[in-house]
């Protein structure tokens, strides 16, 4: 069976229980984004909502921080996303109060850049409650504006090459939006967002990641790698690093100051909203009008450094420091598209005028690239080796079993050999 099944029917007895406290009566629900044979757990169930009759401003007569009324006609379909708790890896202390925080703080800058309301407004919402409340009644959930729109990483491909540098300096407009939010005054640290008793906005704990906010961005990374060693020490191939002396090296590392040191060049004390998983995916898109609908997906944001925007995410427009970019990564991280690669393909080619493209719609609209953040390189040191600690496809279960184990090892060593000479770069210059 479906791992995501489980449970299908009452999370629908849920979200009807939901609908009901404000006096509404769903004509239809269809659950979106739901892949049938999904082998792990999703980190959301969303379903579109079709209402027997519209939602109003009198509906949420109540309303709740980093929320907005619907407008007085009323609208008469919702989305409801209910965060899963058995999704693995993630930390539900402050989930969803973390993704209404920071869409109200991405809407507000949008609104303010006099861009389209492109981040859904929040109606309603619950945190989560699990396992307190046992079962799905336990989930925190969010209620919000449907936007019309498809997943553009679908369109994309197919989009000409105007149509796509079109879109392109759409979303650089949004982003620019996105990281320019004005950070509240209570959110002092690094890490995600909460919402206190009085119903302000304050730093809160990852989703991602156990504890926090964390003092400084340096502490926010050591937290990041402990994770990752503690993800390694469940692996059953992984084993933690626990043999050679290897473990004993990243303790040490950890211990004393290591990621301070590797951080040494880096501003340290900037910090803008992340959306944290800005890709194609979470950007719908109408091809009728050639518009952006919707920004989705608010889920892992942080307030951090403007470069952990581009580690997590942009890798599908060229805008990402990530290996899919590796050819050109030395134009992303100097700024410099002047020149096109030699020997590039058909469809390189298009990728680069994309990353070009993108490259000088970011830097018109105001916001910071890759090329503007000092010690850039520094910062991706530490992703190398957070990535190296514990690959998805060493740690997860489902992913070893479709690996030989001559795949495995060769991905190990590879690992191991990165993690080493990382560790001895930093031992022997700091």
């Amino acid at each position: 069976m479906n791992i995501n099944q489980e449970g299908f029917q009452r999370r629908l007895d849920a979200l009807q229980k939901i609908l009901q406290q404000y006096n509404l009566k769903s004509t239809q629900v269809t659950p979106i984004a739901y892949v049938e044979h999904c082998p792990f757990h999703f980190n959301n169930f969303i379903y579109k909502v079709d209402l027997e009759a519209p939602a109003t401003p009198a509906t949420f007569s109540r309303q709740q921080p980093c929320t907005s009324a619907p407008p007085e006609e009323g609208v008469t379909t919702l989305v409801i996303r209910m965060s899963n708790p058995l999704a693995e890896g993630l930390n539900n202390a402050n989930r969803v109060e973390n993704d209404i925080a920071a869409q109200h703080l991405a809407r507000q800058s949008i609104q303010s850049a006099g861009l389209p309301p492109v981040v859904p407004a929040v109606y309603a919402w619950a945190p989560c409650r699990y396992p307190d409340v046992p079962g799905e009644e336990g989930f925190g959930w969010t209620m919000s504006e449907f936007k019309p729109g498809s997943d553009l990483d679908g369109q994309f491909p197919s989009l000409t090459l105007d149509d796509a540098i079109d879109v392109i300096q759409q979303l650089a407009k949004i982003f620019a939006a996105i990281q320019g939010a004005k950070i509240p005054e209570t959110v002092t640290k690094f890490g995600a967002l909460t919402i206190d008793d009085s119903g302000a906005i304050i730093g809160g704990q990852p989703p991602l990641l156990k504890g926090g906010p964390f003092n400084s961005y340096a502490e926010y990374w050591v937290a990041i790698l402990q994770a990752k060693l503690s993800e390694a020490d469940e692996s059953s191939f992984l084993k933690g690093w626990k043999y050679g002396g290897l473990r004993e090296k990243i303790d040490k590392f950890l211990a004393s100051g290591g990621v301070g040191k590797v951080l040494e060049s880096v501003d340290t004390d900037k910090r803008v909203l992340v959306h944290g998983d800005l890709t194609l995916n979470n950007v719908l898109y109408d091809s009728a009008t050639k518009r952006i609908t919707s920004v989705l997906d608010f889920d892992w944001s942080a307030v951090t450094n403007p470069c952990d925007e581009f580690l997590t995410g942009l890798w599908d427009i060229g805008g990402g420091i990530h290996e899919r970019n590796e050819k050109f990564l030395p134009m992303l991280l100097s700024g410099d598209f002047s020149t096109q690669p030699e020997g590039l393909s058909a469809d390189d080619v298009r990728k680069w005028e994309v990353a070009k493209a993108w490259d000088k719609a970011v830097a018109e609209a105001g916001a910071i690239r890759p090329s503007d953040i000092s010690g850039v390189d520094r910062i991706q040191v530490l992703k190398e080796l957070e990535d190296s600690l514990c690959p998805f496809e060493l740690a997860n279960e489902v992913m070893l079993k479709r690996k030989s184990n001559e795949e495995k090892l060769k991905k190990k060593n590879e690992m191991e050999t990165k993690i080493r000479k990382l560790l001895e770069t930093y031992e022997n210059h700091g």
